[in-house]
C-alpha cells in the first residue's frame, strides 16, 4: 500500500512537471510573439534625448536584431534576441565593451511586459559597469517602454526609454 502512495506520487510530481513545462513554453511563445511585433522603426526618448531603434526579424525568423542609435557622442548598441527551449535571451553588445546575456521565462501574467534578468557576462573588465536587467513593456501596438538597469561598483541605476512607433 505504500508503494501504490509513492507511485501515485511520483506520478502526480511527474504530471505537474509537465504542465508546468507546457505552460513555460506557452508563456515563452506569447512573449516570443509579443517581440516579433516589434519588427519597424522607432523613435524615443530617455533623459529628454531623443534617439532611434529599429527591430529586425532575422536567421529565418528565429531572431530579432534590435539597434539603438542614440544621439552623439553616445554609441549605438545591438542586442539580439531569440529563444532557448521554453525560455527568452537577450544578448546585449554594449558600447562599454561587454555583452550582457540575460533571460526570460516569459511574459508576465498579464503579458503586458518582459522582464530579462542577468544570466552571465563575456569580456567584463575588473570594476567596469554592465547592463544587468531589461524590461520590456508593451503598451499598445505603437508604444512600447524599455527599463534598462545598469551596475556600476555595486551600484544599480535605471534608464527609461519610451519609444512610439514610427508611421
Amino acid at each position: 500500500m505504500i508503494t501504490g502512495m509513492y507511485q501515485r506520487l511520483l506520478q502526480l510530481s511527474i504530471l505537474i512537471a509537465l504542465a508546468s513545462s507546457v505552460a513555460h513554453a506557452a508563456g515563452a511563445d506569447a512573449a516570443w510573439k509579443q517581440l516579433l511585433s516589434l519588427a519597424g522603426e522607432w523613435e524615443g526618448t530617455a533623459e529628454r534625448k531623443t534617439s532611434m531603434v529599429s527591430y529586425t526579424v532575422i536567421s529565418g525568423g528565429t531572431a530579432l536584431m534590435e539597434t539603438m542609435k542614440a544621439p552623439a557622442p553616445e554609441p549605438g548598441m545591438v542586442t539580439i534576441y531569440h529563444r532557448d527551449g521554453d525560455g527568452l535571451v537577450a544578448t546585449h553588445y554594449c558600447s562599454m565593451g561587454n555583452q550582457p546575456r540575460m533571460r526570460a521565462s516569459g511574459a508576465s501574467p498579464d503579458g503586458k511586459s518582459i522582464s530579462f534578468k542577468f544570466a552571465d557576462i563575456t569580456n567584463l573588465k575588473p570594476g567596469g559597469g554592465h547592463i544587468k536587467d531589461l524590461t520590456v513593456t508593451f503598451d499598445d501596438p505603437n508604444h512600447f517602454t524599455q527599463e534598462w538597469t545598469s551596475a556600476f561598483d555595486g551600484k544599480e541605476q535605471s534608464a527609461v526609454f519610451k519609444w512610439t512607433r514610427k508611421q
